[in-house]
């Protein structure tokens, strides 16, 4: 899957940080944009520590829990973060405590930052699992893609930018030859 993401996702990764104040989404239902505003300053606060940018970490946290602190995946993940117990207890943080579940997501994104350089890469690995991204490329499975192009869009959208344009989706590499036919 390389190149079918947008410009926001390619470009390398570099550790920082810019608080952003609070804003409603504008994409979200009220109870879930309620209880965004609730957890922002924390959930900004975090990002920071991390070195992570802001926007993506409310992005994430968007698409993983919508916010909801008790929300429990059918895979069994929790919390805001939405962290497998596997990966809570390697973390060390309790799941269950809103706070540590935060800074458990937000450490365990800077390690696949960190280790794959690049935006679009460190959500596909924080979605499939880091083992299943290979040769710079976003992983052949339906949920991943569809979770790595909702969140850049929604980090576009929260940065005032609008939805990606262009969703991103697999397109097979061209076997062969490519030929153009035009007319006028």
């Amino acid at each position: 899957m390389k190149g079918q993401y947008p410009a926001l996702a390619a470009v390398p990764y570099t550790p920082g940080c810019a608080s952003i104040p609070y804003r409603p989404a504008g994409f979200l239902k009220p109870d879930a944009e309620a209880r965004r505003a609730a957890y922002y300053g924390m959930m900004s606060a975090i990002a920071c520590e991390h070195g992570i940018p802001t926007g993506l970490f409310d992005a994430m946290i968007i698409q993983e829990s919508r916010y909801n602190p008790a929300a429990i995946s059918k895979m069994k993940a929790y919390g805001l973060a939405q962290l497998m117990p596997g990966t809570a207890a390697q973390l060390g943080i309790n799941p269950y405590d809103p706070v540590q579940n935060l800074r458990g997501g937000a450490r365990y994104l800077r390690t696949q930052l960190d280790t794959f350089g690049q935006v679009h890469l460190a959500l596909a690995a924080y979605n499939a699992g880091p083992g299943r991204v290979k040769g710079g490329a976003v992983p052949r499975i339906r949920e991943t893609q569809g979770y790595v192009a909702t969140i850049l869009d929604n980090w576009s959208r929260l940065r005032g930018y609008g939805a990606v344009q262009q969703r991103a989706r697999f397109v097979p590499e061209p076997k062969g030859r490519t030929v153009a036919v035009s007319s006028f």
